[in-house]
């Protein structure tokens, strides 16, 4: 846990200043449908806080969308069709086609979706596969205990 939220420092800092695309959004998405828990819901307030006051954005409103997308993945993830990996491509796309909708009607912007929605919905496959590798093979699961 301590190197994601290390990552998501980390991304969260390339989001507002050198990239354009939602980091925090794509590694909290991928989490949540790697592993449901109710951290994903913490870390997705808390980092939606830290990524509206480095934006400059209200406080309150990007940790809202976040948290009622993360919300909505963990909903998707009890379903029975959401085992296939798939299914992440077009759910993403709806997911950041309507943060990015909702955060240019609230700062009053014209809704510009084709070139970020568009790079978020591809970068997402390859950090799917990555956050999934290494909770597979670097996490340890509480099942395994160390004999002495």
């Amino acid at each position: 846990m301590k190197t994601l939220i290390a990552i998501l420092i980390i991304a969260s800092f390339l989001q507002s200043t050198i990239m354009p695309v939602d980091l925090v959004l794509i590694i909290l998405i991928c989490r949540s449908f790697i592993k449901e828990e109710d951290k994903n819901l913490y870390l997705t307030f808390a980092f939606g806080l830290l990524v509206a006051h480095l934006n400059g954005n209200l406080i309150g409103t990007q940790s809202i969308i976040y948290l009622v997308t993360i919300f909505a993945t963990h909903l998707i993830q009890r379903s029975r069709f959401a085992k296939n990996w798939i299914l992440i491509i077009p759910l993403s796309l709806i997911f950041f086609s309507l943060n990015t909708a909702t955060l240019s009607v609230l700062t009053n912007q014209s809704i510009q979706l084709f070139p970020k929605v568009v790079w978020e919905t591809l970068l997402i496959v390859p950090a799917f596969h990555l956050l999934r590798i290494w909770e597979e093979r670097f996490i340890p699961k509480k099942d395994i205990k160390l004999r002495v």
